[in-house]
């Protein structure tokens, strides 16, 4: 069976390795402490990147995204519990200012999103799009949602649009 792969990386989950640099640069003493441990820092530093770096594997039974170097799987669904995936732009405000993400959401038939992935952190996405394609219908329309934080992790149902969502339910009605 024939698998294909999409590495990418969790930019924000690698943001925290960036502060020791900012310590060492204004607070001397730091500097004696990392130069005596430094094998530990380094190594945890670098145990900590190994689980940034994730894999999406898409195969004729599913879809699953894992641990690049370790085998342990983070999320894993088959196509028969999968509805439709679908383009969806996130717009999340903070109290750091507003941020955009292209995301792709695969939601299931409950209408809650089981599997979400980024799209400008991974590598060869459009052909994983490709094979996506001949097994799963895609969601016509892009969506854009605002704040989506309890929708995006799949604790609450995917707001279609309200046109779009009238049309949904003629069509999952059984003649």
């Amino acid at each position: 069976m024939k698998e294909f792969k999409s590495i990418g990386f969790n930019l924000d989950a690698m943001t925290p390795l960036l502060i020791p640099f900012f310590v060492f640069l204004y607070v001397p003493d730091m500097l004696d402490v990392f130069f005596n441990n430094y094998i530990y820092i380094i190594g945890g530093v670098l145990f900590y990147a190994l689980f940034c770096i994730t894999v999406v594997k898409v195969n004729r039974e599913g879809i699953r995204k894992e641990l690049y170097l370790a085998p342990i799987t983070l999320k894993r669904r088959t196509w028969r519990e999968i509805k439709h995936y679908a383009h969806v732009t996130e717009n999340w405000s903070g109290s750091n200012g507003k941020t955009k993400y292209e995301m792709l959401w695969f939601i299931d038939y409950n209408d809650k999103v089981c599997l979400r992935i980024q799209k400008s952190t991974r590598k060869n996405l459009d052909k994983i799009l490709e094979i996506i394609d001949k097994f799963e219908d895609k969601y016509e329309i892009k969506l854009d949602v605002k704040n989506p934080y309890f929708m995006a992790y799949g604790y609450k149902k995917v707001q279609y649009p309200v046109e779009i969502s009238e049309e949904v339910k003629k069509d999952e009605k059984p003649n």
